[in-house]
């Protein structure tokens, strides 16, 4: 009897980000077992949560998988302990698909991060690209006072974060808040540094 020579190129394939969104979208909760230990080690969890809670369907179905995968999987992902079993990551992955069958899901891009951690006050351009994709059926009216709110409360954050770089993200949410235009203004007059 003749033996078949595998090549290994094709015995240690890469992890595939789509075939795995589509075992999600099955709720294949086996299918993590079945990947090569190549493969397990090539999973990222992270890409998957990405890519996995947006969806091109209804507003409610789109609205679905966003929120259960927040709860079912991006507030768990990162912890320390659960970090430490990609296994587990992908049954909690598994638990937000509603198993309805394959869906289209799509990329959203992030806020650039300097934007996102508070090093830069954002522009109105940078933030309209975003938004564009994130709300493609927004009108230009809408869209540009959606935008100028964002780089203003931004703008605000960024303030804080400069004025106060102990504070956690949380805490210069809050503060943006509670603390006026007009009482920053009078407090860089106060200060004198106007």
């Amino acid at each position: 009897m003749a033996k078949t020579i595998v090549d290994d190129k094709f015995e240690n394939v890469d992890f595939d980000l789509f075939n795995a969104i589509t075992a999600l979208d099955k709720k294949d909760y086996g299918y993590y077992d079945r990947l090569t230990v190549e493969q397990q080690q090539k999973f990222v969890p992270y890409m998957l949560i990405i890519w996995f809670s947006c969806i091109k369907a209804s507003r409610d179905l789109q609205g679905y998988y966003l929120l259960s995968t927040e709860y079912h999987a991006n507030k768990y992902m990162f912890n320390e302990h659960v970090q430490k079993n990609p296994k587990l990551q992908w049954l909690m992955l598994c638990s937000a698909s509603p198993g309805i069958g394959k869906q289209f899901h799509q990329y959203l891009p992030h806020i650039k991060e300097s934007i996102s951690k508070l090093r830069e006050v954002a522009k109105v351009k940078d933030i309209q690209e975003y938004y564009k994709k994130v709300y493609p059926k927004l009108n230009a009216d809408d869209l540009g006072e959606l935008c100028q709110a964002f780089v203003t409360e931004q703008k605000r954050k960024v303030y804080f974060a400069k004025k106060f770089p102990q504070l956690k993200f949380e805490d210069i949410s809050v503060l943006s808040q509670l603390v006026s235009e007009e009482e920053i203004k009078k407090y860089e007059h106060d200060s004198g540094n106007e």
